[in-house]
């Protein structure tokens, strides 16, 4: 029955708006607080110390994590996918995290839950790694459309470059005077695993919506499991 409602076409539209949502939220922080926060050498996090960002940030981050748990529900579209629909699940919950621990003050320091919120959006840009080069390496002879399959290759080969370069500046910012400009590949992290969720939104949708037309003509008797794409007779 949970799985049912996860794909329930009011599912999807959730999933679609969590996304969104999460993009608007971020665009407007950046807009309205130019003035005090530095895209450049600040990290993302920083928006949640300044109004509108201590309401705007936790609802971005909250909205990323309603779309992955709803993935993590209702699949991506693609075959033996309990890993992949996993990862998402532990996703949304490190987001959750990352949302309710707020990072520290230049006057609190690195306090215990600034540490919570920095590991656990780590784990949270790590683990959607993970899944976009799963589901690329699964989307293969999948009829996943050609733009899906090469743009999450994308997405892992850049997102595990701007991680690691998010992971070397914060820990080592004096390396190429990277903790001057460490704000910049969070942010491109921040849009490529947005553009990810999207994707595996876009293939969850077809697939699903394909599962009818596929057991189109069949006995009922046949009819009565759905067929995924990628999965086998």
């Amino acid at each position: 029955m949970i799985r049912t409602l996860f794909r329930t076409r009011a599912a999807e539209v959730t999933a679609m708006s969590g996304v969104a949502a999460s993009q608007a939220g971020f665009a407007v922080m950046h807009l309205t607080q130019a003035g005090a926060v530095d895209p450049v050498a600040t990290p993302v996090s920083a928006y949640a110390l300044t109004w509108p960002g201590v309401l705007l940030f936790p609802l971005s981050v909250l909205s990323m994590a309603s779309a992955c748990a709803i993935l993590a529900g209702r699949g991506v579209g693609l075959a033996r996918e309990g890993l992949i629909r996993f990862l998402l699940g532990a996703t949304a919950v490190m987001l959750v995290c990352a949302a309710v621990f707020r990072t520290g003050t230049p006057e609190s320091g690195l306090t215990w839950w600034a540490q919570i919120h920095r590991y656990s959006a780590g784990a949270a840009f790590v683990l959607l790694t993970v899944v976009a080069a799963l589901c690329a390496a699964r989307m293969r002879g999948a009829g996943v459309p050609g733009w899906v399959r090469r743009g999450t290759w994308w997405v892992t080969a850049v997102a595990a470059l701007t991680f690691l370069t998010t992971a070397v500046n914060t820990f080592l910012p004096g390396l190429a005077d990277g903790g001057d400009w460490r704000g910049v590949p969070q942010r491109v992290l921040l849009v490529v695993l947005s553009a990810l969720l999207w994707m595996l939104v876009a293939n969850s949708v077809r697939s699903l919506g394909a599962a009818p037309a596929a057991t189109a003509g069949v006995p009922a008797a046949a009819a009565k499991a759905p067929v995924l794409a990628g999965s086998r007779s």
